[in-house]
């Protein structure tokens, strides 16, 4: 089988139409999301297989908590330990609505033993949660509107 370069043009060859980016998903990241669309389907018994398979590999004991709730706190807590480093936290954040809340309240401790920062480090509001449509994608649809704040 021939060697396949992973990234065959630069970061700059965005604008030129490259396909390169694409996304790379563990399979304990699609047992992870499996588990937490089952459990918000109200299949909470369902979602605890793929949750269990993730935690079986890392050699943690098997949840067996139904409530869906509580559940949805324990797969949230997994992706973030199975997943750290992974660059998975903010869309996680986002998903679940907690962003604002996670992030202004990492704010209020970092300002707090780190003096030298801004009072405006680490806070965020909701225009902070959207990203800018890229221009050229606005330009070849007339009927997308630019996400607000970016003008």
């Amino acid at each position: 089988m021939p060697y396949i370069k992973k990234y065959l043009h630069s970061p700059l060859a965005a604008t030129t139409g490259s396909s390169d980016d694409f996304p790379i998903y563990r399979f304990s990241d699609a047992l992870l999301l499996l588990a937490e669309a089952l459990n918000e389907q109200g299949k909470s018994a369902l979602a605890l297989a793929p949750l269990n398979r993730v935690r079986k590999r890392a050699g943690l004991m098997d949840i067996v908590i139904t409530d869906q709730t509580e559940l949805r706190t324990i797969i949230l807590h997994e992706r973030r330990v199975e997943l750290a480093f992974e660059n998975s936290r903010w869309t996680d954040l986002l998903r679940t609505g907690k962003a604002i809340n996670v992030i202004n309240a990492f704010g209020v401790k970092i300002r707090q033993q780190l003096p030298f920062l801004s009072s405006d480090a680490y806070v965020i509001d909701n225009h902070h949660l959207l990203f800018p449509i890229p221009q050229n994608e606005v330009g070849l649809n007339p009927k997308i509107i630019q996400n607000p704040g970016y003008f």
